[in-house]
């Protein structure tokens, strides 16, 4: 019997592999393309237009409420989301930088892919007004070992709270499709 528990242990995440992340990467700085991009390609039980019901639903009311800062496109036809978003990021206790990106969601029959792409830092330690754009990839490329920027002394810091802003908006994504919905 505890063979068997082992084994099943064992197998679950190779299971999980196979039926799509659930809004979590393996490393702080995943590459597609020479691009930082976090990545989820999940199956659902939802059909494509309920699918895209649903996601596009979590992305007006996530996102398409500050016109100032974000900018939500939807495209029905072809059962995408696209979001642009300018947010702050919070690196430690003391210090913040505000991150741009692009999520682009895709739904298909039973199974959708979310892309976190493009994403470039304002950043301003000395807070004198004079913010500087960083892509991402110079920042934290190679888990940070790659900062190509002067002024960012601890890339680690970039990396892992990029990477935990990731893992809980493509978590999000996840969680709404979960959840027991309301009929659209």
């Amino acid at each position: 019997m505890k063979t068997r528990f082992f084994l099943l242990c064992s197998l679950l995440p190779v299971w999980l592999i196979a039926n799509g992340q659930t809004g979590t990467t393996a490393t702080c700085s995943p590459v597609k393309d020479g691009k930082i991009c976090y990545s989820d390609d999940v199956s659902t039980t939802h059909a494509e237009s309920r699918l895209y019901a649903i996601i596009s639903k979590w992305a007006n009311d996530s996102f398409g409420t500050d016109i100032f800062y974000s900018n939500v496109s939807l495209n029905k036809n072809r059962g995408t989301v696209l979001v642009s978003s300018k947010m702050e990021l919070l690196l430690n206790k003391t210090e913040k930088t505000y991150i741009k990106f692009r999520l682009r969601i895709s739904c298909y029959n039973k199974r959708y892919t979310a892309e976190l792409t493009d994403i470039v830092y304002q950043y301003d330690p000395y807070n004198d007004k004079r913010i500087k754009t960083y892509p991402a990839e110079s920042v934290i490329l190679n888990e940070g070992k790659s900062n190509s920027v002067a002024i960012i002394k601890d890339p680690l810091l970039f990396c892992e709270a990029t990477h935990d802003f990731a893992e809980k908006l493509l978590g999000e994504i996840f969680d709404a499709t979960k959840r027991k919905q309301d009929p659209l």
